[in-house]
């Protein structure tokens, strides 16, 4: 047993731990969107609020062991593709992160104004926008094509960064189409 391999297991947890988070995400959302009253949506917004702060101590962890590891590679290996594909892919979901942050505390502002007039409230047909509904999606792409340079290491910073993009592409395509499927609320006269 050596400290690199402590760090691939470390690195490893951290995906798990990532993997299940947004699963949890993903999940509340679904939820959250169904619900039938206001109490009902925030305590779904309550778990995807405090599930979110795993995200960055997550990317802090895949930061810390993925420089210990390629650290101890060979020379010239910060400038590789895969690197460089993966710090941005960090920089990239500690962004979006943040931005979706941002709204879901506004979301549950007004989420916490309804219930303190009435939590049994009907809760009200709100139709998120489409960069609310796309962002998880993409991001979910973004790690996966951040696993795939992981595992492929292409060298050239091209290749990789075009994997992510195509990630990225993907998961915007995905998302519009979900956003289009959400039935808009009518229009109030």
């Amino acid at each position: 047993m050596d400290l690199y391999h402590i760090a691939l297991y470390f690195h490893i947890i951290a995906l798990l731990v990532a993997s299940g988070a947004t699963a949890v995400m993903k999940l509340a959302a679904g939820r959250l969107a169904r619900a039938r009253t206001v109490s009902d949506a925030l305590d779904w917004h309550k778990l995807q609020t405090s599930t979110s702060k795993l995200f960055p101590m997550m990317l802090a962890l895949f930061v810390i062991t993925g420089s210990y590891m390629v650290s101890r590679s060979a020379v010239g290996v910060w400038s590789s593709g895969f690197v460089t594909a993966g710090m941005f892919g960090v920089v990239f979901l500690l962004a979006s992160g943040t931005y979706l942050g941002l709204k879901g505390k506004a979301f549950g502002a007004v989420l916490q104004g309804i219930a303190a007039k009435d939590p049994n409230a009907p809760m009200p047909r709100m139709a998120p926008p489409a960069l609310i509904v796309a962002l998880p999606i993409v991001n979910t792409f973004v790690a996966l094509s951040v696993a795939f340079d992981m595992v492929a290491k292409p060298t050239s910073v091209a290749t990789a960064l075009t994997v992510v993009v195509i990630g990225v592409v993907v998961g915007a395509i995905i998302g519009i189409r979900q956003h289009a499927a959400i039935p808009k609320p009518a229009p109030v006269a």
